[in-house]
């Protein structure tokens, strides 16, 4: 049959689809997607890898300098000996072992966890620092009360064996929070913080022993900073102040007495906290009650080469009055409460100390203390003397009379209780009570030379004699052996008037 030649073209356009279908498998092929562009994924990237820097120690530090860690520790053995009319024990004494972990996060946040581990281990420092700006830091956790630049000088930088003065005079660490900072072109630095007032944790475990709080303040300014004088360059003027509200004395501050510069004896002790009579269910006994503890101090510092000059002047004062109290208890219960004796007073403490570095360099000096210098040479055998220091400290405390004065506490008879009753455990019992007991004039003299080896090592030695002025037909004297584990029930707590000890200490830092 003839296909018309108009029809071609219709046929030609429905064969060729047909075709195709035809030529094609039973299911047609995924449909082929069309790409399109992607991002570049880039690998994570590692974290800056730790580098080891030694600096006085062995630092893991990040290549950004963002970052670093140490763990550091330090051990000072002591050997003592007392002569005169001391009654202390001459021994062999690991003064201090540290071991800690510092460091830095984020270029900002620094912290210090630090473990005493010598006579009753536990926490000293234990806190993080942020820096805001150079005028705010924030610190907080347990840390050193900021109060007189001997105190907050480390332990490893010491400059005598012992400081101008110790506890109650000064504080302690404490739990608060602090903020602190430095003002007008880092001519002064503030430091203003709140605390528990009563010590570290190994002393108040659960926190603190009562509701009042202490309040510590302090100044300290370089004023002439940018004069052209080195003697004005180099004088530090510093102020300082703190509050508390304390009901009851505490085992840090009040009871445990203040040491004498030499270590093993005590200027004066406590003497309120003292047992009548008791048989484990009723108790006679005194104790005192007190309103509140300030303190306050003044400084000059001064640095020139190798000359360094302090003078110390503070105060403590328990007030507005001191309390004491003749207690019977039926365990917790308190039955009687009598008052007995009311005395307030204060106690003052004026050191003042001349260093002299014969090889040259000299200290340095920031609000958070003295830094001893590294040897021009450190020593070896066959080459380098190290730095060698000649120091002369003199120092003054000084307490009212009035805490001194004494009064017999008979204990509770069964009259007193009633009868039938309470059982009297203190009847025909005495004490003799006071706020404190001991020297209310004290003063020490110190020569001494000390030998830094290298950074790592420190050699002191001392000859220091304490001395109690004013005595009182015998009494007012110094608490012989009284800071130490002497066994001698005949000679502990002997009153002398004069002691003499010769001392040496290694240092061992890292």
């Amino acid at each position: 049959m003839k296909v018309p030649s108009t029809a071609a073209p219709w046929i030609l356009a429905l064969a060729l689809p047909a075709a195709y279908v035809w030529g094609q498998p039973s299911e047609p092929p995924a449909a082929t997607p069309t790409p399109t562009p992607t991002a570049t994924v880039r690998p994570p990237q590692p974290p800056p890898p730790l580098e080891p820097v030694f600096r006085n120690g062995f630092f893991p530090l990040t290549a950004d300098g963002k970052n670093e860690l140490r763990i550091a520790g330090s051990v000072h053995l002591d050997a003592r000996g007392y002569f005169g009319q001391s009654v202390a024990p001459s021994s062999l004494d690991i003064r201090r072992a540290r071991l800690e972990l510092q460091g830095r996060v984020y270029q900002f946040v620094t912290f210090r966890i630090q473990a005493s581990l010598e006579d009753n281990p536990h926490i000293r420092n234990a806190y993080w620092d942020v820096e805001v700006t150079h005028a705010l830091h924030v610190r907080l956790g347990q840390m050193k009360v900021p109060f007189s630049t001997e105190w907050l000088t480390l332990d490893n930088q010491v400059n005598s064996l012992e400081r101008g003065a110790s506890q109650p005079v000064y504080p302690f660490f404490d739990r608060g929070v602090m903020v602190w900072g430095q003002l007008a072109s880092q001519t002064v630095t503030y430091s203003l913080g709140l605390y528990n007032g009563s010590g570290v944790d190994l002393d108040t475990p659960k926190g603190d022993t009562g509701g009042g709080k202490e309040v510590a303040i302090r100044l300290f300014s370089q004023p002439w900073r940018q004069h052209s004088a080195s003697y004005l360059r180099g004088l530090y003027l510093v102020a300082q102040a703190t509050a508390a509200g304390e009901p009851v004395p505490t085992r840090r501050y009040e009871t445990s007495g203040m040491s004498a510069a030499n270590y093993e004896s005590l200027i004066w002790r406590w003497r309120t906290e003292q047992v009548i009579g008791s048989n484990g269910r009723w108790s006679d006994h005194i104790t005192a009650e007190m309103t509140s503890r300030r303190r306050w101090g003044v400084e000059a510092l001064l640095l020139e080469g190798p000359l360094g000059v302090s003078f110390e002047y503070c105060e403590v004062r328990w007030g507005d009055i001191t309390i004491f109290f003749h207690d019977f208890y039926a365990g917790s219960q308190r039955l009687r409460h009598e008052p007995v004796l009311t005395r307030g007073g204060a106690a003052r403490s004026a050191a003042l100390w001349a260093s002299w570095f014969l090889t040259g360099k000299g200290k340095t000096l920031d609000t958070h203390g003295w830094r001893q210098p590294n040897p021009q040479r450190n020593w070896r055998p066959d080459a380098g003397g190290g730095a060698w220091e000649v120091l002369a400290p003199f120092a003054f405390t000084d307490t009212d009379r009035q805490p001194f004065d004494a009064v017999t506490v008979n204990g509770f008879t069964g009259a007193q209780l009633g009868t039938p009753g309470p059982v009297p455990v203190g009847e025909g019992g005495a004490v003799t009570a006071s706020v404190v007991d001991g020297a209310w004039k004290a003063a020490t003299a110190t020569v001494g030379l000390n030998w830094t080896l290298n950074p790592a090592l420190r050699v002191q030695m001392e000859a220091t004699e304490v001395w109690a002025r004013d005595l009182d037909q015998g009494k007012g004297g110094l608490i012989s052996g009284g800071h130490s584990n002497l066994a001698h029930a005949t000679q502990r707590n002997r009153q002398v008037e004069h002691e003499l000890m010769l001392g040496m200490r290694f240092i061992f830092r890292i």
